[in-house]
């Protein structure tokens, strides 16, 4: 289980657990519009655009400042990542902001079970 500062945080800059959930169903409007993903090459420098297909959201069921994201990659690819509220932003300019991560995407196993039932009731697996 995480530990609870991030109530703190958000609590001390006059926000709620409503206002983190607001910010994220903003995100999955943006997503629902976007066409494309933008990735950089591990090996160069190079950043080249791919077709962002459907997805699917799930909120951290220990953490609910993070939400999971498994989307379609040009059709035939998927990804998993996440966006979470950034604390740092949070607690050094007071602004409730997402952060897209997309390593070490740690989740709970149920929670890994019901995102991927998610994604196959959307055809997606």
């Amino acid at each position: 289980m995480k530990n609870r500062k991030w109530e703190a945080h958000l609590e001390n800059n006059g926000y709620t657990l409503n206002d983190v959930n607001k910010l994220m169903n903003e995100k999955i409007e943006y997503l629902k519009m976007k066409k494309n993903i933008t990735e950089k090459d591990p090996l160069t420098p190079d950043k080249y655009k791919r077709e962002a297909g459907r997805f699917v959201t799930l909120i951290q069921s220990n953490y609910p400042i993070k939400m999971f994201v498994l989307q379609e990659i040009d059709a035939e690819e998927v990804r998993i990542g996440y966006y979470i509220v950034s604390l740092k932003k949070l607690v050094k300019k007071g602004t409730l902001s997402l952060q897209w991560g997309q390593f070490n995407p740690n989740i709970p196993k149920d929670d890994l079970k019901k995102l991927l039932k998610l994604a196959k009731e959307r055809e997606i697996l």
